[in-house]
């Protein structure tokens, strides 16, 4: 019997008892590109493999691959360029509920201060004074001349030095809301249900300012239920325009200066704001609007800022810090109306610094406070309307019915006229003229029980990119990411194949076990 030579040398290793011989014939390797394009889901390469199909279809199915491969390359590049890109977009919906939070109602004078809290040495500064008021953003423009009777009192350096208390004099020659001035406040149509009492005081550039519903010192924020007219918060104010002491550089109006804002919210009342003139009953309908940003790369809001002075980050708040630390390190002193510690800028350092500060600030010569967006705040959205008051009915009525207040009639009539009867008109008595020229009726309600809903969300989710590239790969060459898998899978098996063919190996092409192996072959064919 004739053995192959294979067969010679395992007998031969058997027989001795040594182990068997690895041999230099193997059985061919199985084509991995055949295994791949008859096994993978991407169905076109399939067809362009294909031996048994013509080649002119085989061409045509390659050029549609590789058309649609470009195409396919091209969307999935374009999608992550807009996801890279970090676009938000912004949904609009409104919500209605069962009753809002009412919103903080800031009221001004724009009579600073006035005529009957004026003492000698007021009236001495008093020019220096209103003409180094600043304004946050308007500009008013400087007089050479006033028209005011007190013009010809020269400026007193002594009453402008550190001497001069800014706060002391505001809070007492300036707007007071008291009895006096606040004639009625109705809530929620309830007569005489608020007073004086419930508004706080607040600095402004306006002076003396006073807020309704600021939620201040813990009080509890009220409510409102109902919308339209009457249902929210309805008060008559005096003016009292025989009090003003304004010159022709400061400001020349007569009425209120009246801002609707959130709690928390320092009232920027120069910026903001409508103004509502003596005469009148001004309807302000409000709508509520809140604001949901996202932070970086999609948004610009800064959920970690912090404000000082101010409770929550509002982007007011961050202003009015911004500029206040910006004149106290120029000017080493605070203006009346900013919140800290630092002492008080005299109406010298207000008219020689501070004010140049703020204007450099508005012009660019200084650098703009940086002051992000917040992520989540309020806003309201006031429609006025007003009517002329009073009636001819309602006007002897309204007289007869204060005119039975002693006390109203009294602050009339009594000690101020004599204070002021030298620099300014005299009060009048209780007539119909009197309320065209100082009576203002506010009524700020909700138009609906519902606010509007701003929130930013990612234009394109890490979810939604991974999506749109499997729909792409599907849509234009059938494929998903099992074929990925496939691809890569193929990609590692033919890299292992190549390593092994060039990595050497020692058992199979040795001569050293080759050679006696073949001397025995030759031993037993001879015998």
């Amino acid at each position: 019997m004739v053995y192959s030579g294979s067969e010679t040398v395992k007998k031969l290793q058997a027989s001795k008892g040594q182990p068997l011989m690895m041999t230099a014939s193997r059985t061919p390797e199985t084509s991995l590109e055949e295994e791949f394009v008859s096994t993978t889901s991407l169905h076109g390469i399939a067809r362009v493999a294909n031996n048994t199909t013509r080649t002119i279809f085989r061409l045509a199915w390659l050029l549609i691959m590789l058309v649609f491969l470009g195409v396919c390359v091209a969307q999935i590049t374009d999608r992550l360029q807009r996801f890279f890109m970090y676009k938000a977009n912004t949904a609009i919906s409104v919500e209605y509920v069962g009753d809002l939070d009412f919103p903080a109602v800031t009221i001004c004078n724009f009579n600073r201060y006035r005529m009957s809290e004026l003492t000698a040495a007021d009236l001495r500064t008093l020019n220096y004074i209103l003409d180094t008021n600043d304004y946050d953003y308007d500009e008013y423009g400087e007089l050479s001349s006033f028209s005011s009777s007190w013009d010809s009192y020269p400026l007193d350096d002594d009453n402008t030095s550190a001497a001069f208390n800014y706060t002391e004099f505001t809070l007492r020659a300036g707007f007071v809301l008291d009895d006096a001035t606040l004639l009625s406040c109705d809530w929620r149509g309830k007569n005489s249900s608020c007073s004086a009492a419930n508004f706080s005081h607040v600095f402004t550039s306006f002076g003396n300012c006073w807020t309704f519903n600021g939620g201040s010192d813990g009080e509890p924020i009220l409510k409102e239920i109902q919308s339209g007219a009457g249902n929210g918060l309805r008060m008559m104010i005096d003016i009292q325009q025989h009090e003003y002491s304004e010159s022709l550089s400061g400001n020349i109006e007569a009425g209120l200066k009246v801002l609707v804002h959130d709690q928390g919210t320092p009232p920027m009342i120069d910026s903001q704001g409508f103004a509502v003139q003596p005469g009148v009953h001004a309807f302000v309908a409000t709508r509520k609007q809140q604001f949901l940003n996202l932070e970086p790369p999609y948004g610009k809001c800064d959920a970690s800022r912090k404000l000082t002075s101010f409770t929550k980050y509002t982007l007011e708040g961050c202003n009015i810090e911004c500029r206040a630390q910006r004149i106290f390190e120029m000017c080493n002193c605070r203006l009346v109306r900013h919140p800290g510690t630092e002492v008080e800028c005299t109406p010298k350092q207000t008219n020689n610094c501070a004010k140049d500060v703020l204007s450099k600030l508005k012009s660019g010569e200084l650098p703009a406070c940086e002051c992000p967006v917040p992520c989540n705040y309020t806003s309201y959205i006031t429609i006025l309307s007003t009517a002329a008051i009073p009636s001819q009915r309602t006007a002897q009525l309204l007289i007869d019915q204060y005119d039975e207040l002693s006390q109203y009639t009294t602050n009339l009539t009594s000690g101020s006229a004599s204070s002021v009867s030298s620099v300014g008109e005299s009060p009048q008595l209780l007539d119909s003229t009197y309320m065209e020229n100082n009576w203002i009726v506010l009524d700020v309600f909700y138009e609906n029980i519902n606010f509007q809903l701003y929130e930013q969300s990612e234009a394109i989710t890490s979810s939604a990119l991974i999506s749109d590239i499997g729909g792409q790969l599907g849509l234009f060459l059938g494929a998903s990411f099992i074929t990925l898998t496939e691809i890569l899978s193929y990609l590692g098996r033919k890299l292992g194949r190549v390593l092994a063919r060039i990595e050497p190996r020692k058992t199979a092409t040795s001569p050293v076990c080759e050679m006696p192996a073949v001397r025995e072959m030759e031993t037993v064919k001879t015998a």
